[in-house]
C-alpha cells in the first residue's frame, strides 16, 4: 500500500496543514500547493514557504514550568517543575538545527503540548526529554529524515485531548482531523517507554524504537491510551475515520515490549488498511517475550509483508506472539515472522480474519477479488521458524499442499464454520503438532494428514466431528506419536501387537497410525466380551486377516458397543468354522454391532457360515439397535444349508426393546451365493434381514442362491413390519432357485418402502412371487418407488415388474420401465403380478409383458381382485398365449375399482381362447371409470377382444373411450371398447378406430356382443369388419341388452350370409333414442340394414342415415332401416334419413 502525503498550504488559512494528495484542496484559492508526496514522508518545504523556527506562542495552562530559548534561537528547553504540565502553543515545529529539551522531575512526569494554530508541526530536528511528551496538532504532525526524538515516552496525535482527561489521568484522544502522522526519522523512547502516533492515517519510514516498553501506530479519530504498572502502553482506538490507514515501511522495535499497528474506518468497505512493508522487531529481552499486533479491526484489510521478529534467541526465554487480525488479512509471498527460541518455547504467529484460506496464488488480487489469506509455501517457510495459528470466523480451507519439517505447531480454526483440508498436509519434524478446531462446525479431511516425527501430536475439535474423504488418511507413525478429539486422549496403534491389546482394555479410546497389514490367522478381539470404546481408524488400513473365534461371534471384534469410524479393512476373511456354538454370527468389523459405525469400509472381504444355525454379513452380521452410517462392504458371502440370515453389508438389521437399528448412506458391492436354510429370514444385497431402518443406502452385486421358501432381495432379503426402507437403491442382480421370495430390491415387504430404485435383473426358478422391486408385499406400503430391470420366471405364480404379488399392500406414485416374462397359468403384470385387497395410484409400467398358456397378463396388473386402482398409465407392449386373460392394464379384474387409468402406444396380444382388452382382459364385478386407451389388440380364433375390455361381466364402465385397432380371429367376439359384455353397464363411453374379426365372430365398434348390458349415451366412430357367418353393427354386433341415446358412425361391412346393421348387427334386445350414419356392405347372403342387420327385438325413437350397399343379385336382403325384421310389431318412431332413403326400410319383414 502505497499512499502519498504532504504538508499543503491552505491560503484561506494561512498555515500548513498534513494531509493524503487524495484530499479535495478547498479555500478561495484553487492554487495549493503541494509541498512534499513521497510515501508517508515531508522532505522539506517549497522555498517560498515560511521558514520553520522554534515552538512559539506559548500559554501555560496547567502545572508549573519556565520555556528559555537560547541567544541565537535555536534551541529551547521547557523545565517542567510539576508532575503534569498543559501548555498551549500558536506553533509547534523543530528545524534540522534545532531542539527543544523538556526537563521533568521524573520518568512518569508529562508534558502535554497543544497547538491552536493553524500549521501543521514539522519536526526535522531534536526532541529530547526524560519524561514523556505528548504533542497534539489537529492539523498533522510530520517527523522527518533528520528528526531525532529521545524521549521516556511520545505520544504525537492529531486528535485533541481535553485538560481534565489529561489531569485526572484519562488519555482519551477525540476529534475530526483528518490529518496525518508520519514519521521518517529515529525515535526512541527510553526502556520500558512508549511511543504512540495516532490519527486519520499514520506512517512510519524511519526507526521507532521502545525498548521493554511499546510503539503502537493508530488511525481513527477517537482514542484511549492507557499506560499499565510496567509502563507498557494499551491503545484502544473507539472512534473510526474515513479511509484509516496505518503504514510501517521501516523499522519499529520494541524488543521485551510490543508493537501495536491498529486502524478503525468509518466504512464497512473496507477501506481502512494495516499495512507492514518493513521491519518490526520485539524480541525477548531479559526474559520478557515480545507482542507484534497489526490489527485492522473488524472492517478492515492487514496486509503482511517485510518482516516480523518475535524471536528469543541467544537463551533469553521464550519466544513472543504475532497477531495479524482484520475483516481480511493478506500475507505477501515473502512474508518472513519469525518467533524461534533458542533454549525456550518458540511462539506463535496468529492469523485471523473473516474468511482464510491457504492456496496457491499471485501476490495481493485476483481479477479484483480477494486472494488467500496466506500461499502456501509462505506458511510452510515460516513454520520453520514459528508455530501457527490461522482463525477464521467462518469457514477455514487448506487448498494446497503444506510441508514443514520443523517441530513447530500448525493450528487452524473455524469460529462459526468448517476447517476443509483439501490438500495434503505433512510434517516430518519430532515434536510437530497440527491441531483443528471447529467449534461450531465440522472438519472435513479431504486430502492426506501426514505427522510422522517421534513424538508428533494432532488435534481435532469439532462440535460435529470429523470426517475424512475416501481414500483419505491420517498418519501418526512416529514413535510416541499423541492424538486428542473433543479434549480426550487416544491411544495411538501402529501394529498388529498394539492392536492386540486392545483386549486389555475394551473401554479404551484407540487411533490408527498407519496402515497395518496381518500375517494369517488372528483371533477376534474380546471374543465374547463387547468393545464399548472408542476406535477411529483415521482412513488407515487393517489387511489381510483371517478371522477366527471359539465362541459364536466372529469378527474384528466380538461385539461393538462403542464406537468404530473411519477404518479401512481389505482382504479380511471371517469363518464360523471353529465355532461350536448354536446361532453363529459371522461378519468382518463386528460379529455383533450394538454401537456406532461410521465410515468403515470392508473391501475384497470373504464370509462363510458355521456348520449350524447361522448369520451372515460383510461388515456385521447382527446389527442390534446398532448405528451405522457411511459404510461399505465388497467381495464374497457364502451361505450354507445352516444360514438363516445373510446380507453383503448386515446379515440381519434389527430394532429391540424400544431401540433402534440404522443403516444410512451405506453400500455393498457384494456376491452372494451358495444356499441357505429353507424358510429362512433372508439374503439381500445389503441386508439380509430388516426389522429397522435403512436410508439412502445401495447395493450392486449378483445374489445367486439356492433353497426352498427364502426371501431374496437385491437390498435386503425381507423388510419386516418394523422395518423402513428409504432413498436407497439397487443395482443387484438376483436369482434363486425354489426360493420363496424374489425382488430387485427386497424379496418380502411387510414394512415401508419409500424413494427408492431397483435396477438389477431379477430371475426365479418356481417361485412364490418375483419383482422387479418387491417379490411379495404383504401389508406394505410402496411410494416414490421404482424398477428399471428385466424380471423373468417361468415358474411362478406370480410375476410382477415392480411386485409379484401385493397382498393388502398400498402402492403408490411407482413405475417400472423393463421386461416382465411369465409361465403357464401365472399372474404376470408389468407393474404387479397378483393384487389381491390391496391400492394401486399414480402409478405407470412401460416396457414388455409376457406369459404363457393360462396366464392372466396385464401391463399394469396381472390379477387383480378387491382392490382400487387410481390414476394409472401403461405403454409398451403386452403378450399373452391360449386361454389367457390379457389385458393393456390388467389381465384379471375382479370386485375392484378402475379410475383414472389410460394407456399410449400399447400393443395387446393374445392367443386363441383369450380375453383380450386394450385396458382389461377380464373384468368381473367392477367399475371402470373416467379411463383411456390407444392401443392396438391382436387376438386369436375363439377371443374375445375389445379396446378397452375383452369381457365385461356385472362390470360398470363410465366415461371411458378406447382409440383402437381390434383384430381377431374366427369364432370371436370383438368390440371397440368391449368384446362381450355381459350383465354390465357402459354409461358415456365411446370407440373409434378399427374392428375387424373372422368367420363366425359378432363384431361392434362399441360392442361385440352386449349380453344383457345396458349401453347409454355411447358412441362409436370405426372402420368395422366382420367375417363369414357373423354380426357386424357400427355399434354393436350381437346385441342382446338395452341401447339408449346412442351413436354410430363409419362403415361396417361383413362377409357371407352375415348380419349387418350400421348400429347393430343383430338386435335381440331394445335400441331407443340411437342413430347411425354408418355405411352398411356385406359378402353374399348377407342381410343388411341402416340401423340393425337383423331385428328380434325392439327398436324405438331411432334412426339410420349411412349408405346401404346391397344387391338382391348377390342374395343379400337390405333396408334402410333393417334387413329383416322379425319383430315388426315392436318398432315406433322410426326414421331414416339421408343415403338410407334410397333403399326400402326394410328389406324382408314378418
Amino acid at each position: 500500500m502505497n499512499k502519498s502525503y504532504a504538508l499543503i498550504w491552505n491560503q484561506a488559512t494561512g498555515c500548513w496543514n498534513v494531509a493524503s494528495e487524495g484530499t479535495r484542496r478547498r479555500g478561495k484559492s484553487s492554487r495549493l500547493k503541494v509541498v512534499i508526496a513521497a510515501g508517508f514522508s515531508l522532505l522539506g518545504l517549497l522555498a517560498q514557504a515560511p521558514a520553520f523556527a522554534l515552538p512559539g506562542g506559548a500559554a501555560i495552562v496547567a502545572g508549573d514550568a519556565g520555556i528559555h530559548t537560547t541567544v541565537d534561537g535555536k534551541h529551547m528547553t521547557v523545565d517542567q517543575k510539576s508532575n503534569k504540565l498543559i501548555t498551549n502553543w500558536n506553533d509547534f515545529s523543530v528545524a534540522g538545527d534545532e531542539s527543544v529539551s523538556f526537563h521533568q522531575p521524573g520518568s512518569q512526569s508529562i508534558a502535554l503540548n497543544r497547538v491552536l494554530g493553524t500549521n501543521g508541526s514539522d519536526i526535522q530536528g531534536r526532541i529530547n526529554a526524560n519524561g514523556k511528551v505528548f504533542l497534539i496538532n489537529p492539523n498533522g504532525v510530520v517527523f522527518g529524515k533528520s528528526a531525532q526524538v529521545n524521549v521516556g515516552g511520545l505520544v504525537a496525535s492529531t486528535q485533541n485531548i481535553s485538560d481534565k482527561d489529561f489531569l485526572d489521568g484519562t488519555y482519551r484522544f477525540t476529534g475530526n482531523s483528518s490529518s496525518a502522522v508520519s514519521n521518517a526519522g529515529q525515535i526512541t523512547a527510553s526502556e520500558g517507554g512508549s511511543v504512540a502516533l495516532l490519527g486519520a492515517q499514520v506512517s512510519n519510514s524511519g526507526v521507532i524504537q521502545a525498548q521493554m516498553g511499546s510503539v503502537a501506530l493508530g488511525a481513527g479519530k477517537d482514542f484511549s491510551v492507557n499506560f499499565d504498572g510496567n509502563g507498557l502502553l494499551n491503545l484502544q482506538v473507539n472512534g473510526a475515520a474515513v479511509d484509516a490507514l496505518v503504514q510501517n515501511g521501516g523499522l519499529l522495535k520494541a524488543d521485551g515490549g510490543q508493537v501495536l499497528m491498529t486502524a478503525s474506518s468509518a466504512s464497512s468497505l473496507l477501506k481502512n488498511v494495516v499495512s507492514n512493508q518493513g521491519v518490526i522487531e520485539a524480541k525477548t529481552l531479559q526474559n520478557k517475550a515480545g507482542k507484534i499486533v497489526l490489527d485492522g479491526g473488524d472492517n478492515g484489510i492487514v496486509q503482511v509483508a517485510g518482516r516480523q521478529d518475535a524471536s528469543a534467541l541467544g537463551g533469553q526465554g521464550n519466544g513472543g506472539v504475532v497477531e495479524n487480525r482484520g475483516a481480511r488479512v493478506e500475507v505477501q509471498l515473502a512474508a518472513q515472522v519469525d518467533t524461534h527460541a533458542d533454549q525456550g518455547t518458540t511462539g506463535t504467529w496468529k492469523i485471523s480474519a473473516d474468511e482464510v484460506s491457504v492456496s496457491k496464488a499471485e501476490n495481493g488480487t485476483r481479477n479484483g477479488n480477494a486472494g488467500p489469506t496466506l500461499h502456501a509455501d509462505t506458511l510452510a517457510q515460516n513454520l520453520a521458524r514459528t508455530n501457527v495459528e490461522l482463525s477464521s470466523k467462518g469457514n477455514l480451507s487448506v487448498n494446497k499442499a503444506v510441508s514443514w519439517n520443523s517441530g513447530n505447531k500448525l493450528g487452524l480454526t473455524a469460529e462459526r464454520g468448517d476447517v476443509q483440508v483439501n490438500a495434503a498436509l505433512s510434517a516430518t519434524g519430532d515434536g510437530a503438532a497440527l491441531a483443528l478446531n471447529a467449534a461450531q462446525g465440522g472438519i472435513r479431511l479431504n486430502d492426506d494428514v501426514a505427522l510422522t516425527g517421534t513424538g508428533a501430536s494432532l488435534e481435532l475439535n469439532a462440535k460435529n466431528g470429523h470426517s475424512l474423504k475416501d481414500d483419505k488418511s491420517v498418519t501418526l507413525s512416529g514413535a510416541d506419536a499423541r492424538f486428542s478429539a473433543n479434549g480426550e486422549s487416544y491411544q495411538v496403534v501402529q501394529n498388529l501387537k498394539q492392536l492386540r491389546d486392545i483386549e486389555k482394555n475394551m473401554n479404551g479410546r484407540y487411533v490408527l497410525g498407519n496402515r497395518i497389514t496381518g500375517q494369517g490367522s488372528f483371533r477376534t478381539l474380546g471374543e465374547d466380551r463387547s468393545f464399548t470404546g472408542k476406535l477411529d481408524g483415521l482412513g488407515n488400513t487393517i489387511s489381510d486377516l483371517s478371522l477366527y473365534s471359539s465362541t459364536a461371534f466372529v469378527g474384528l471384534f466380538g461385539t461393538n458397543a462403542g464406537q468404530i469410524s473411519n477404518l479401512n479393512l481389505e482382504r479380511i476373511s471371517s469363518s464360523g468354522a471353529y465355532s461350536t456354538y448354536y446361532n453363529t454370527q459371522v461378519g468382518t468389523l463386528a460379529a455383533v454391532n450394538m454401537g456406532s459405525i461410521r465410515n468403515v469400509k470392508a473391501k475384497d472381504v470373504r464370509v462363510t457360515g458355521a456348520s449350524h444355525l447361522n448369520s451372515l454379513g460383510g461388515l456385521v452380521a447382527l446389527n442390534l439397535n446398532g448405528d451405522i452410517a457411511n459404510s461399505s462392504a465388497s467381495g464374497l458371502v457364502i451361505g450354507n444349508q445352516y444360514t438363516f440370515a445373510m446380507g453383503g453389508l448386515v446379515g440381519e438389521n434389527v430394532s429391540s426393546s424400544g431401540g433402534v437399528a440404522k443403516i444410512t448412506n451405506s453400500h455393498a458391492d457384494i456376491t452372494l451365493r451358495g444356499q441357505m436354510n429353507a424358510g429362512s429370514r433372508g439374503a439381500g444385497g445389503l441386508v439380509g434381514s430388516n426389522r429397522g431402518v435403512i436410508a439412502n443406502a445401495s447395493s450392486t452385486g449378483t445374489i445367486d442362491l439356492a433353497g426352498a421358501n427364502l426371501n431374496i432381495g437385491g437390498l435386503a432379503g425381507e423388510n419386516t413390519g418394523d422395518g423402513s426402507i428409504s432413498n436407497s437403491r439397487s443395482s443387484t442382480n438376483v436369482s434363486g432357485s425354489r426360493a420363496g421370495r424374489i425382488g430387485g430390491l427386497v424379496g418380502s415387504n411387510q414394512g415401508s418402502l419409500v424413494n427408492s430404485h431397483a435396477s438389477g435383473d431379477v430371475t426365479g426358478n418356481g417361485t412364490e412371487a418375483i419383482g422387479g422391486l418387491v417379490g411379495k408385499n404383504q401389508g406394505g406400503s410402496i411410494a416414490n418407488s421404482s424398477a428399471s430391470n428385466n424380471v423373468s420366471d417361468l415358474y411362478s405364480k406370480n410375476v410382477g415388474g415392480l411386485v409379484g404379488h401385493n397382498q393388502g399392500g398400498r402402492v403408490d406414485n411407482a413405475l417400472f420401465s423393463g421386461a416382465v416374462k411369465g409361465g403357464r397359468n401365472a399372474n404376470i403384470g408389468g407393474l404387479i403380478g397378483t393384487n389381491q385387497n390391496g391400492s394401486i395410484s399414480n402409478s405407470s409400467a412401460k416396457g414388455n409383458v409376457s406369459g404363457l398358456y393360462g396366464s392372466n397378463v396385464g401391463g399394469l396388473i396381472g390379477y387383480n381382485q378387491n382392490s382400487r386402482i387410481d390414476n394409472v398409465t401403461v405403454a409398451g407392449t403386452v403378450k399373452g398365449d391360449s386361454k389367457a386373460n390379457i389385458g393393456g392394464l390388467i389381465g384379471y379384474n375382479e370386485k375392484s375399482s378402475i379410475a383414472n387409468a389410460s394407456s399410449t402406444s400399447l400393443s395387446v396380444t393374445g392367443g386363441n381362447d383369450a380375453l383380450i382388452g386394450g385396458l382389461v382382459g377380464y373384468s368381473l364385478n367392477s367399475n371402470i371409470a373416467n379411463s383411456s386407451v390407444s392401443a392396438t389388440v391382436t387376438a386369436g380364433n375363439g377371443s374375445q377382444s375389445g379396446g378397452l375390455v375383452g369381457y365385461s361381466k356385472n362390470t360398470d364402465i363410465t366415461n371411458a373411450s378406447a382409440t383402437a385397432l381390434v383384430i381377431s380371429g374366427d369364432n370371436s367376439l370383438a368390440g371397440g371398447l368391449v368384446g362381450h359384455s355381459q350383465d354390465s353397464r357402459i354409461i358415456n363411453a365411446s370407440a373409434s378406430g378399427t374392428v375387424s374379426s373372422g368367420n363366425n365372430s359378432q363384431v361392434g365398434g362399441l360392442v361385440g356382443y352386449n349380453q344383457n348390458s345396458d349401453i347409454s349415451n355411447a358412441t362409436a366412430s370405426a372402420m368395422v369388419n366382420g367375417g363369414d357367418d357373423s354380426q357386424v353393427g357400427g355399434l354393436v354386433g350381437r346385441q342382446q341388452g338395452k341401447v339408449a341415446n346412442s351413436s354410430a358412425k363409419g362403415s361396417v361391412n361383413g362377409g357371407r350370409y352375415s348380419s349387418v346393421g350400421g348400429l347393430a348387427g343383430m338386435n335381440e334386445g331394445e335400441i331407443s333414442n340411437s342413430k347411425t350414419t354408418s355405411n352398411v356392405s356385406g359378402g353374399y347372403g348377407a342381410r343388411l340394414g341402416g340401423l340393425a342387420g337383423m331385428n328380434f327385438g325392439t327398436l324405438r325413437l331411432s334412426s339410420a342415415g349411412g349408405k346401404i350397399d346391397g344387391s338382391h343379385a348377390s342374395g343379400q336382403l337390405y333396408g334402410g332401416l333393417v334387413g329383416i325384421d322379425f319383430n315388426s310389431d315392436q318398432q315406433s318412431s322410426n326414421s331414416v334419413f339421408g343415403e338410407a332413403t334410397k333403399v326400402p326400410q326394410v328389406g324382408l319383414q314378418f
